[in-house]
């Protein structure tokens, strides 16, 4: 048994460190703006509270819930590059999950194993390197000490023949429970999920009370003054009370819809994630699973069951944490459903899990890639634009904001970067939608402030996107500057001369810049990436079949050709 347990947690733990070990890809995204923050108060030794980066709020007030966690991703960028990111990033994921998994690996080894593969490809929807791993670690430390503090209230439901001993452990390590304070005093300070370590330990004391029929003895009074103190423990922060009560009154001036903060239904409807399919999956066996073993499960495994699996729903980024939080319970009560079935169906049962671990881990190997590395990215054109010496004001999209941030801060400032909250919530409805979707009212804001480059992510695929970009590339105040596989610079400098850059040999890269020319009508040059895509995988199919229409438009005599070859290969 314990080697049949080793192996699974062996397998598990690699398939957990081929999802997380990949290169970065959030460098574009919001880490460069960490960086740049975590230098900036290191430098500074404040905390900045109002929005520093942009010139069309740089008054606004600005809470930073994270920025202790940007001053030791400074600190180890500095010392060790991304690389250095991606390896503390992989261990605070490792040493998350693993916390929960020793605990849970006194259950059934199959069910282990099942549980966890039903959770994973729901964990892996958030790899990135991202200041949210350290509230991962912090919610497993809680659940843990909690856990064991629990044993220590209840130690008549020990079981084993050394239950003397075992109490005379757990009596040293329930003063494990008065840690919870001070780990609540760093997730104040690293993350805005800090609420959950008062959340969760509220509900064991309710667990406590209910099984104790409200009694007051002394364990009760350890529970309500940890209780207190971890309360207590928010307010230490550089805001105060307002900074731990942001929390629940950040999405009040939240006026860009982002979609990790989409709830599941709304995302399924646009696109089938493989996450959501697992949630799908896992939340009815898990609610099944606590319901057949009704009398064995813990009230507070009911709170935190329910309680996280209503918080992933109404928003996808919140799926790690139902992962961590509720592993236990399912792990524990699907142990404890007895199932008869003959020895060769338990085999071939554990064959089939060990056949979906290598899926998952091809999965996120296609998805994520493995190893060390950092997303190219917006750096090419940034390069571009100092080289250039090109000017302000920048013109730019929320998707490339934070990266610019990292770039030119405080050369240049931005119009607008990945923090909706950092903004007034009327500046994206009254302003920065409505400009890209009418060149008329661009050319409002153009006179206001005057700007003198576009720079802008044209992978960015919300519908106000895609129309700026289709009206922007035919007005003639503008003029082509540069253009690779993620960006295009347009500047109002006619001397400027034109640099398109990508590399040729990456299918991903030559894909995005085809959707690029196909989005701006650009007939002649997506005609001519379809053929470097073809050149590199002649049988990919999407390139065949829009190559062969495109083709068949102009009346080319080729397009039988790759017509015939999308009909032989791809269906």
């Amino acid at each position: 048994m314990k080697s049949l347990q080793l192996l699974i947690s062996a397998s598990i733990f690699l398939l957990l460190f081929i999802g997380f070990f990949h290169p970065i890809y959030s460098i574009t995204q919001d880490l460069g703006r960490h960086l740049i923050t975590g230098e900036i108060i290191l430098k500074t030794h404040f905390v900045p509270k109002t929005n520093l980066f942009s010139y069309t709020y740089p008054d606004f007030p600005f809470i930073n819930h994270h920025w202790l966690s940007e001053v030791l991703y400074y600190i180890s960028f500095q010392k060790l590059g991304f690389n250095g990111l991606l390896v503390l990033n992989t261990a605070l994921a490792l040493v998350s999950f693993g916390l929960i998994l020793l605990t849970a690996k006194k259950s059934s080894p199959i069910a282990l194993l099942f549980c966890s593969l039903l959770y994973i490809p729901i964990l892996f929807e958030r790899t990135d390197v991202r200041p949210e791993f350290f509230s991962f670690l912090f919610l497993s430390l809680f659940i843990i000490i909690l856990y064991k503090f629990r044993s220590y209230c209840h130690p008549e439901q020990r079981e084993g023949p050394h239950r003397i001993l075992r109490k005379a452990q757990n009596d040293k390590k329930h003063y494990l429970i008065f840690l919870l304070p001070l780990l609540e005093l760093f997730w104040v300070n690293m993350h805005i999920y800090f609420p959950i370590g008062v959340i969760i330990t509220l509900f064991f004391a309710l667990d406590y009370l209910l099984l104790r029929k409200f009694k007051i003895n002394k364990q009760i009074l350890i529970l309500a003054s940890v209780l207190a103190l971890t309360t207590l423990a928010t307010l230490i922060n550089p805001n105060g009370l307002k900074g731990a009560l942001y929390p629940f009154s950040v999405f009040q001036n939240y006026g860009y819809p982002i979609e990790e903060n989409q709830n599941i239904f709304f995302l399924w409807s646009l696109i089938h994630k493989q996450s959501i399919l697992f949630f799908f999956i896992a939340v009815p066996l898990l609610i099944g699973s606590l319901i057949l073993n009704f009398k064995r499960v813990y009230p507070f495994e009911w709170l935190i069951s329910i309680f996280f699996t209503i918080l992933a729903a109404l928003s996808i980024r919140n799926f790690p944490l139902f992962v961590l939080a509720t592993l236990i319970p399912f792990v524990k009560s699907f142990s404890n459903i007895k199932l008869s079935l003959p020895k060769h169906f338990r085999t071939i049962f554990f064959i089939l899990l060990l056949g979906l671990a290598v899926f998952e881990a091809q999965q996120i190997y296609t998805k994520k890639g493995f190893g060390f590395g950092v997303e190219t990215g917006a750096k090419n054109a940034v390069d571009f634009f100092i080289k250039e010496n090109l000017k302000g004001p920048i013109f730019n999209n929320f998707d490339i904001g934070s990266y610019l941030d990292y770039r030119l801060y405080p050369k240049e400032k931005v119009f607008v970067d990945g923090r909706p909250e950092a903004y007034p919530s009327r500046f994206f409805q009254e302003i920065y939608i409505p400009m890209q979707l009418d060149d008329q009212r661009f050319d409002l804001e153009d006179k206001k402030y005057n700007f003198n480059t576009i720079f802008f992510s044209h992978t960015d695929q919300t519908p106000w996107a895609e129309q700026f970009l289709k009206q922007i590339i035919l007005n003639k105040k503008w003029n082509l500057a540069y253009l690779d596989d993620y960006v295009i610079i347009l500047t109002k400098d006619k001397n400027t001369k034109p640099k398109v850059q990508t590399d040729y040999s990456n299918v991903r890269s030559l894909i995005q810049l085809a959707r690029f020319f196909q989005l701006v009508n650009f007939e002649n040059q997506e005609i001519n990436v379809y053929q470097k895509i073809l050149n590199i995988n002649p049988i990919y199919c999407p390139a065949l079949y829009n190559l062969s229409l495109k083709l068949q438009r102009k009346n080319d005599p080729s397009f039988p050709i790759f017509l015939n070859r999308f009909q032989n290969n791809c269906r």
